[in-house]
């Protein structure tokens, strides 16, 4: 078995009082003769319905105002839906209705992007928390594509028919072309900004997880579980994935987190589902909408909180 200093690098460190709060710390607190580490935990709670069951969607903003829109109906839709951290209440509909889409920006200003059906797939519509405005197309049409950014400085990633390794960034105004990215992927979630974005897993059931710095792409970490299909909130540095479709042609209910070179699995969902989307930060998240056994739309929607503390370790 590897040993902390194997691990860290360092020893355990010996302090006269508790050390700033890092994730994965442990040291010994002189003052109180005690070993102390800093622990973190996240859990899912269940939150407000949406209005309307799909998956497939787009989504921007955060926990406590959130924003969902299009998706898949059976068939697609138009409908755009804000979330107030309690419930779900009717917004103004895009002007084409489409799923498999992108978003990107807060509830107020958000950007909707791609999707299917074909004749919409290089769209973009801006939304100013009123109402939904036509905007430039995209150059490369696609659905099912990663997205980071906000509705001024966006990142639509990557896509399919056919899968691309494409990326283009959005102004505001117009899209232009990005660097590509190392592996062409599709239905995989993306997160960030357009300068430091993070994007992982993807069809088929992959676990490659890239990082951008603004200028080129980089393999990092996998994850533990490949899949595809899933939801995904956060930065770069710190993010949590959920969901999805796995290897063995099942939903999942699995987590994991993101520190920035590693996935630590972690809570799962309460209910298995794919096809979902995320939005808000790697703290403080929700898992929308979906698939579920045996491929039924769902209007789930899930909140992810996390947190950390200093714990005293215990030796009884």
């Amino acid at each position: 078995m590897a040993t902390y200093k194997e691990i860290h690098g360092v020893k355990v460190q010996y302090r006269e009082s508790d050390a700033t709060a890092v994730e994965g710390d442990v040291w010994y607190n002189a003052s109180t003769g005690k070993l102390k580490m800093y622990a973190a935990a996240g859990s899912w709670a269940t939150g407000g319905t949406l209005n309307t069951a799909r998956g497939l969607m787009g989504a921007a903003g955060t926990q406590t105002a959130g924003l969902g829109f299009g998706g898949n109906t059976s068939p697609v839709t138009a409908n755009s839906e804000e979330y107030d951290g309690s419930s779900w209440a009717e917004g103004d509909n895009l002007n084409g209705a489409r799923s498999q889409l992108g978003g990107a920006g807060t509830q107020t200003a958000a950007v909707g992007f791609s999707g299917s059906p074909s004749p919409l797939a290089a769209d973009s519509e801006e939304y100013n928390g009123t109402s939904w405005t036509e905007g430039n197309d995209m150059n490369t049409g696609r659905r099912n594509g990663a997205e980071a950014g906000t509705q001024t400085a966006a990142m639509a990633i990557t896509g399919g028919s056919p899968v691309v390794t494409n990326v283009e960034h959005y102004n505001g105004t117009s899209w232009s072309e990005g660097t590509d990215v190392n592996t062409a992927r599709f239905v995989l979630p993306g997160c960030g900004t357009n300068t430091a974005a993070i994007i992982s897993g993807g069809n088929p059931n992959l676990a490659v997880t890239e990082s951008y710095d603004g200028s080129s792409w980089t393999e990092v970490a996998d994850l533990n579980t490949g899949r595809s299909d899933c939801g995904m909130a956060g930065t770069s540095a710190k993010a949590v994935i959920f969901g999805g479709s796995n290897a063995s042609g099942t939903y999942s209910v699995n987590g994991e987190t993101w520190d920035g070179s590693a996935w630590t699995e972690t809570a799962d969902l309460s209910t298995a589902i794919y096809q979902n989307i995320g939005a808000g930060t790697s703290t403080l998240a929700l898992s929308i909408g979906g698939t579920v056994n045996p491929s039924t739309l769902s209007n789930l929607v899930s909140e992810w909180s996390f947190s950390a503390s200093v714990e005293t370790v215990s030796f009884d």
